[in-house]
């Protein structure tokens, strides 16, 4: 099954200048301010997406953070995206966190989770997009960048 990223985004799961003083923190913001038509309470996905980013860090670097997870309850991919201008603190050391994508996969589709993870770092690895999704001033552009830069890494 072919799952599109932007497909997977909605201008109402883009969040700008998002402040948070960890990353466990923007995760419950990001999903509190974008997650209302989720099947489950943002709460309750948070709680999922943090006891998956305990077990293991999904900080890549170069100031992006990928965490996702697993939900029985999801029906398709969902993909939240949040930028903090100001970066958020990474325990442990000197660096930020700029960028959020958020991806969230049905339980029945697991095999899907890993492709699109990779593609999201393959967006990223375009510093066309990035530079896009860093300046972007209304969501639909962050889902254009995110569809253009799908194309460029198919291409």
């Amino acid at each position: 099954q072919i799952v599109s990223l932007a497909e997977a985004m909605s201008p109402d799961r883009v969040v700008f200048g998002i402040r948070a003083d960890s990353l466990r923190e923007a995760i419950a913001a990001l999903l509190k301010q974008a997650g209302g038509d989720l099947p489950e309470p943002p709460e309750r996905v948070a709680q999922s997406v943090l006891q998956r980013e305990a077990l293991m860090s999904t900080y890549l670097g170069n100031g992006l953070a990928l965490p996702h997870c697993r939900l029985d309850s999801l029906e398709k991919p969902v993909l939240f995206f949040a930028r903090s201008e100001d970066g958020i603190a990474l325990a442990g050391t000197n660096e930020r966190i700029e960028l959020i994508f958020l991806l969230l996969t049905p339980g029945q589709m697991a095999g899907i989770q890993p492709r699109l993870l990779g593609d999201i770092v393959g967006l990223v690895e375009s510093d066309y997009v990035t530079e896009r999704l860093k300046n972007a001033t209304n969501p639909e552009e962050v889902i254009e960048a995110v569809r253009d830069g799908q194309q460029i890494v198919l291409d």
